[in-house]
């Protein structure tokens, strides 16, 4: 979208999609949008640990739940960690990359945004054990 068409849009009130959208207060869920896959919502109240590193060409951003591994890969992710970190993250979503030119300079990109499911070791019965 060129910075016209993002001009006009804006000011007809329609607003491009976004990787981010945070509330102005915490909220119970997170919701994660990979592109063309599986979307998940998860509680804020089963995160266990946040980590930030800043690589080559991008920043990437790893949180573990209780029962998931959510990798966020893009630019400009440390301006959301506050945002993590209290909670008032809605939705994380990421794009094409064709959509970087809709966005204005500084705001956060998320290139790639990987949900794994880990393994539930600790609640399978033990071999043997009584059902």
């Amino acid at each position: 979208m060129s910075t016209l068409s993002r001009l006009l849009a804006e000011k007809k009130g329609v607003e491009p999609p976004r990787c981010v959208e945070d509330s102005f207060s915490p909220v119970a869920m997170i919701t994660f949008c990979p592109m063309q896959a599986k979307e998940w919502s998860l509680p804020w109240a089963r995160l266990d640990a946040v980590s930030f590193s800043d690589e080559e060409e991008s920043e990437r951003i790893e949180l573990f739940f209780t029962h998931h591994h959510v990798i966020v890969v893009g630019e400009h992710l440390r301006a959301i960690m506050d945002d993590i970190l209290h909670f008032t993250v809605r939705c994380l979503r990421n794009l094409p990359e064709a959509h970087r030119a809709t966005l204005r300079a500084g705001d956060t990109f998320i290139a790639r945004l990987e949900i794994k499911l880990l393994s539930e070791e600790k609640a399978r019965p033990l071999p043997g054990a009584p059902r």
